[in-house]
């Protein structure tokens, strides 16, 4: 990409933010679930340290992220900062879209795939200093049924895996490992995930008519476990990325989890690919589907079209956009769960290998 085209991209997709004025008004919407206390704290003093009025709003579960987040902007907010995981963001986004009300994220969840796939800071006083002397970028969303989703939404064993994970029983495992605990999750589901029909067309061409385990369509291309399933997903082309994998079994699931470590899924027997505006999903029985991460109940159809530049987002002002859908590698899940260190691609690789080599012994993974 040449300079003229660098400049292109900023004039097209950034709002210049570099002297907002003393007093702005800030809603935050706080997941107490997920926000260290001392995250808060300091996040309150910052806010505060940097002349912001602040209106600060608790909220007990995502979900809720939605309400609260249309109150604020009804009652007035200059900017919105989101503090939890991509759960929270995800509906606080839904409320966002279309408005010209930035959103600026503290990531306190597990994966925090939104932040990591933009290269969003995660410390209190760095987001702070984004929205005093950073600058927006509008970005694109989608829209799956009657939801919206920034990262992406899926069906089959993505789906399977985020619900086993997210089982009461695994919490503990999931809090503690992060997102290698997903990925442990995904290895468990391989061997039981059975193929469904379905048939998936993306702008009006059949893409894919027939058995497949999991289908994704992605605006930001980082699956939960840090593996970039879209390495090429751009959140700003006004394009979605879409995947359908026919892998069955152990031998085949764990080829292309070592494929995807590798970045080099494209070229698998066992994935069609491609992109598009507008992606249908019909399946001949009803299957459990995800957004951004979290599952949202059972369907026989996904309707998936994008939406361009719907949403702004409050990034630094040195941050780098042509890089921003890289996953940041250098991390560590257990202060945050943000990027992809190298313990979490050798999990990966670790488990995908023991995928790949197994017997089919029941309980040996």
């Amino acid at each position: 990409m040449n300079n003229h085209d660098k400049h292109d991209r900023h004039d097209k997709h950034d709002r210049h933010d570099k002297q907002g004025a003393v007093g702005d008004r800030v809603a935050v919407i706080a997941n107490d679930d997920k926000l260290d206390p001392v995250l808060a704290g300091t996040l309150r003093a910052a806010l505060h340290d940097h002349g912001f009025e602040v209106s600060w709003i608790a909220i007990q579960k995502g979900s809720a992220a939605t309400k609260a987040t249309t109150k604020a902007v009804a009652a007035g907010a200059h900017r919105i900062v989101v503090c939890g995981g991509d759960g929270t963001v995800r509906a606080a986004i839904q409320a966002l879209v279309g408005s010209e009300v930035p959103l600026a994220v503290l990531p306190s969840g597990t994966a925090n795939l939104f932040a990591s796939g933009l290269h969003l800071p995660t410390d209190p006083e760095a987001v702070v200093v984004a929205m005093r002397g950073g600058r927006t970028r509008r970005l694109d969303t989608a829209r799956c049924n009657d939801m919206v989703f920034a990262i992406m939404a899926g069906t089959g064993l993505d789906a399977a895996m985020i619900d086993a994970a997210d089982d009461t029983s695994e919490r503990v495992n999931k809090e503690r490992f992060g997102t290698v605990a997903y990925v442990r999750a995904g290895v468990r589901e391989a061997r039981q995930r059975e193929p469904f029909e379905a048939k998936v067309s993306v702008d009006g061409q059949v893409l894919f008519d027939g058995m497949a385990t999991c289908v994704l369509t992605a605006n930001i291309g980082s699956l939960k476990g840090g593996l970039d399933a879209f390495p090429a997903a751009r959140p700003d082309d006004g394009l979605l990325d879409v995947a359908v994998v026919t892998a069955t079994g152990l031998r085949e699931w764990g080829a292309l989890m070592l494929s995807a470590v590798r970045r080099k899924q494209a070229a698998s027997r066992h994935v069609h690919m491609a992109r598009g505006g507008k992606i249908k999903i019909r399946l001949a029985e009803r299957h459990r589907y995800e957004l951004d991460g979290g599952t949202k109940g059972t369907t026989r159809k996904l309707d998936i079209r994008v939406l361009p530049s719907s949403l702004s987002v409050v990034i630094p002002a040195d941050a780098d956009e042509d890089h921003s859908s890289d996953v940041d590698r250098s991390a560590d899940p257990a202060t945050g769960g943000v990027g992809e260190p190298p313990a979490l691609v050798a999990e990966v690789a670790r488990s995908a290998q023991q995928v790949q080599s197994a017997q089919a012994v029941p309980g040996s993974i």
